[in-house]
């Protein structure tokens, strides 16, 4: 298997190696994710709430870690690092918030015994590669709606070479 440098853009300095997906890996990532997607969208929105918010729990906890991780894996400057994760967080209360509202049925006509729905169901698998100056925030962006909807997500976070 071949693998991938990842190197800090600012000094240039290799820090890790890691093993680089080809289609054959890429494939059974994506089938391992459409076979869990159905029994993830069938755990209630509340239960799929509760891990986002085990999530957002681990980012307040370990941001200052995460906020070095991410400065060495994109060259910017720490405080920008710490700024990211602290604008991530009222991003993930927003879709906290919102998720539900937004994916409720919508009942269109209901008139003698007559009702005409709008469903709103999974897609099923989202695929999402992450920019590069905004590994968290944008990436973010894909992946919290998707999870707290009843999606899986294959996540392909940014990589700086130099």
């Amino acid at each position: 298997m071949s693998t991938l440098p990842i190197h800090d853009p600012a000094t240039g300095e290799l820090i890790t190696t890691l093993p680089a997906d080809d289609a054959a890996s890429v494939a059974r990532k994506a089938q391992a994710a459409r076979a869990a997607q159905p029994s993830w969208a069938a755990r209630p929105p509340a239960e799929r709430r509760r891990c986002i918010e085990g999530f957002r729990a681990g980012v307040v906890r370990d941001l200052e870690q995460l906020a070095r991780v991410m400065t060495r894996e994109t060259g910017k400057p720490i405080k920008m690092s710490r700024n990211e994760l602290n604008g991530l967080l009222p991003r993930i209360d927003f879709f906290l918030a919102e998720a539900e509202k937004a994916t409720a049925a919508e009942t269109l006509f209901d008139e003698g015994g007559m009702r005409e729905q709008i469903g709103h169901e999974p897609l099923g698998v989202v695929a999402n590669i992450s920019a590069w100056n905004y590994p968290w925030f944008v990436g973010c962006n894909v992946i919290l709606p998707a999870l707290l909807t009843g999606n899986a997500v294959l996540y392909k976070p940014p990589n700086t070479r130099r």
